[in-house]
């Protein structure tokens, strides 16, 4: 009986496992049949790919990455339909010159220091100065207003017919007490120079190769006798040899800190230097003023307070050995600015404005 309990158990589970067989051999045939039908008739992925960039190119310049957009376009076809384009404004036409002129030749003779002006009145933005007795060469005449027309370092100028005459002034330089007078460039063969940048560029563009320069970008008046140049330092210059006549320029990088110290620091430069040198003229030069955007940029660098400090250091001066010159004239207009046609920044000069201050000093020699 437990023989036959045992067949019947065998036929039950190979019955079974037929049918699992065949379930599983279906199953199988219906994945490889989804397979194939998949494989043979549905979309490739490069298909897909293509239709995407394809609607991708469909898409307006809206659909674009930011600042992808102008790039992809002509730069000609940008600015759409020819008669969209705005029409193109007409050139500004120059205004004509209200001013005739008598065309001469000659040379004429400033009679006092005065300005140089863009037109032949005072109504024309001042260029530069003239000091007194300077030769300039006259080339005419203003119909209109009398004013000469003159060559003005290369470029054309004007100057009032006023205060120009075929005679140089004759100066008195026979006092017992130093004055200012016309001098050769041979003056400054023994004339020291003691500055900051701006006194670099009088170095550089003034056209007085012959003298001896202490200049320092930067320098302030309590630096001078602290720093050196190349190694070489104030004292060095001082003791090498006796001068003539000393010219100081400092101030614009003072400027941020109080006028008692500046001028504390100013007057000790002044004993030091007379100390070292004895038989020297010393000359204080003016600070030069600065244009007026320039101070709107700098508040702590204005003329006002340059005009006071200028003030105070001609106070030092006693015209017996330490001199005082004003250099206003040469450089600052109606308002006490810098004019913008002579600063190359606002506060340094042109090349050629650098000349201007060589001929200042030319007419400012100390004779006794």
């Amino acid at each position: 009986m437990a023989k036959g309990s045992v067949t019947k158990n065998w036929r039950i589970n190979k019955h079974i496992l037929a049918m699992t067989i065949g379930a599983l051999t279906v199953a199988t045939l219906a994945l490889l049949m989804v397979l194939c039908f998949l494989l043979f008739f549905s979309p490739s992925v490069d298909a897909e790919i293509g239709d995407l960039t394809y609607t991708a190119k469909k898409i307006g310049l809206e659909e674009t990455p930011p600042g992808q957009g102008d790039l992809a376009q002509d730069p000609v076809d940008a600015a759409g339909p020819a008669e969209n384009v705005p029409a193109a404004e007409p050139e500004p036409t120059e205004e004509p010159d209200p001013y005739t002129y008598t065309d001469m030749e000659g040379s004429l003779y400033a009679q006092t220091s005065l300005r140089v002006r863009n037109q032949p009145s005072i109504d024309g933005e001042r260029i530069g100065g003239l000091y007194r007795n300077q030769e300039v060469k006259v080339t005419g005449q203003c119909n209109e207003t009398g004013w000469y027309r003159i060559d003005y370092y290369g470029d054309v100028g004007y100057a009032s017919n006023d205060y120009l005459a075929e005679e140089p002034v004759k100066l008195d330089i026979t006092q017992s007490v130093g004055s200012f007078a016309a001098v050769d460039k041979s003056y400054y063969d023994n004339v020291l120079f003691i500055g900051d940048s701006l006194t670099v560029g009088l170095s550089m563009y003034g056209s007085l190769k012959n003298a001896t320069y202490f200049c320092i970008t930067g320098m302030g008046t309590g630096e001078a006798l602290s720093r050196d140049m190349g190694g070489i330092t104030l004292d060095a210059l001082l003791d090498v040899k006796q001068y003539e006549a000393v010219y100081i320029m400092l101030g614009i990088n003072d400027m941020g800190g109080k006028r008692k110290s500046y001028l504390a620091s100013y007057s000790s430069l002044l004993s030091h230097v007379q100390e070292k040198q004895p038989d020297a003229d010393i000359v204080i030069q003016s600070i030069l003023p600065v244009t007026s955007s320039y101070t709107a940029d700098h508040p702590s660098i204005n003329n006002d307070e340059i005009r006071e400090r200028n003030a105070s250091l001609a106070e030092l001066a006693d015209s017996e050995s330490i001199f005082y010159l004003d250099l206003n004239a040469f450089f600052a207009d109606e308002a006490g600015n810098l004019s913008s046609s002579q600063a190359r920044d606002g506060l340094h000069l042109t090349a050629k404005s650098y000349k201007v201050w060589r001929e200042a000093l030319l007419a400012n020699g100390i004779v006794k």
